[in-house]
């Protein structure tokens, strides 16, 4: 007699129906809620709007729907308060951006010195710093952090956030329009045929119009009965709009993506997400004391020969003693970017020391702290210099940007080394700072 595997059970067409359901589990078929219904027709609409950003009144009425939905979705969600600082740096950052559209300084030869007038950040850099902010806020308001609050995880969030959530849900606007089209005996959507009917028509929709071009300019006959064509149907290839409507077809599917995706993971289990990135850190402790006390033994007497060579020079900005031969302006500009450098070299060793160390003793724990000790005092020498330098010859765009990145990392070195020594949380202090200060400099 033949055994059958004990995993297996033998069907046959006297099985009860019931039995059968139980040995083939089955997805729940799929549904949407009235938010996520409205919310789909809706992001056509606002994607549309928001590749219109060449118009200064589109990206605020783009924001003002994305906060508006953002708000619509997860108003049962209760409001932290570092969500009210996000949004306020997203309109600040907004009306920045549309100020600019709305007043562009042009070339007046009565008014010279606008002529050479620049901004503090670049259009592409705002439109860049929205995004940010635009999804973080999102995240904050949402409740959908992976960790209880901003901090460490923020690598985390942002992966969840700008790749994994709205690709994952990026076929989620069209299920919930089919959705919301079939009559309710009848909604039952297969997730792959919609996906693979939508990507198909966008395929043949391509190659049409570009068979329709090639075939067009092959045969003037041709090409003016499609001319016709298109004017009967109303339908110009050579219009923006059409072009535009295109494009905002993967634009809405991603932020409805985004949006719908979030609704549809609940904190608790973004919050798990995060608690196993929490468990793997303490896995990284594999390096042993002795070669991190032997790297910050070396960095330590690098940077404590740096400073004896450079002597009474190094402070020179605060007593206008410069060395011989140097203008203020090649004392100033020398060597201020290499002691940026310098500062991000030390974030990224401390980082490497306090998370992959397999033991932290008295000796590592304080080499670590001079190590953030050592970068402050790179600020400060840097922030002296910038401080002679616009003393001498005024403001300037790039200056001022200057200014605010040696601060930023000036106070993350305070934080992190407050954070060394106490063990209390800073991070989200100085992600706050800096995000503010940030939409604050974008006023300029």
């Amino acid at each position: 007699m033949e055994d059958h595997k004990t995993n297996e059970f033998p069907r046959s067409p006297e099985t009860p129906e019931w039995v059968q359901n139980a040995l083939v589990p089955k997805r729940p078929p799929f549904s949407a809620n009235r938010k996520e219904q409205l919310l789909a027709f809706g992001m056509y609409v606002l994607a549309y709007i928001y590749l219109g950003s060449y118009q200064w009144w589109t990206l605020p009425l783009f924001a003002a729907g994305f906060i508006a939905a953002a708000e619509y979705l997860f108003r049962e969600q209760k409001r932290s308060w570092e969500s009210w600082v996000w949004l306020g740096c997203m309109l600040l950052v907004t009306g920045c951006i549309a100020w600019r559209g709305l007043h562009p300084y042009q070339y007046d030869s009565r008014y010279p010195e606008f002529v050479n007038h620049e901004y503090i950040l670049s259009e592409k850099l705002l439109l860049f710093i929205l995004h940010i902010f635009a999804v973080y806020w999102l995240m904050s308001r949402s409740g959908r952090l992976t960790g209880s609050e901003s901090g460490h995880l923020l690598p985390l969030d942002a992966l969840y956030a700008f790749v994994i959530i709205p690709f994952k849900n990026f076929f989620l606007r069209i299920r919930c329009v089919l959705f919301a089209l079939k009559p309710k005996k009848e909604r039952k959507i297969n997730a792959g045929a919609v996906a693979a009917a939508v990507l198909a028509a966008f395929i043949v929709l391509v190659l049409l119009i570009m068979a329709m071009t090639q075939l067009s300019a092959a045969d003037d006959t041709f090409s003016s009965l499609l001319e016709g064509l298109r004017d009967a149907l109303t339908l110009d290839l050579d219009q923006v709009w059409f072009y535009r409507f295109l494009l905002s077809l993967p634009v809405g599917a991603y932020v409805f993506g985004l949006l719908a995706g979030l609704g549809r993971e609940t904190p608790e289990t973004m919050r798990k997400h995060g608690a196993s990135a929490e468990t793997a850190l303490p896995k990284l402790r594999v390096v042993p004391e002795a070669v991190w006390l032997a790297a910050l033994g070396a960095f330590s007497v690098l940077y404590l020969a740096f400073f004896f060579v450079q002597g009474r020079y190094l402070f020179g900005a605060f007593t206008r003693t410069l060395p011989e031969s140097f203008t203020v302006a090649e004392y100033a500009r020398q060597g201020f970017f290499e002691l940026c450098r310098v500062m991000a070299i030390n974030f990224t060793l401390f980082w490497l020391v306090s998370r992959t160390a397999r033991r932290e003793s008295g000796a590592v724990r304080w080499m670590a702290a001079a190590l953030l000790i050592e970068s402050m005092l790179f600020a400060v020498i840097a922030l002296s210099k910038l401080a002679l330098y616009i003393d001498c010859f005024g403001f300037t765009p790039k200056r001022l940007q200057s200014t605010w990145l040696v601060c930023v990392l000036l106070f993350g070195s305070a934080c992190a080394l407050y954070t060394h020594l106490t063990g209390r949380k800073s991070m989200r202090i100085w992600m706050i700072f800096g995000a503010v200060t940030l939409a604050l400099l974008c006023i300029w």
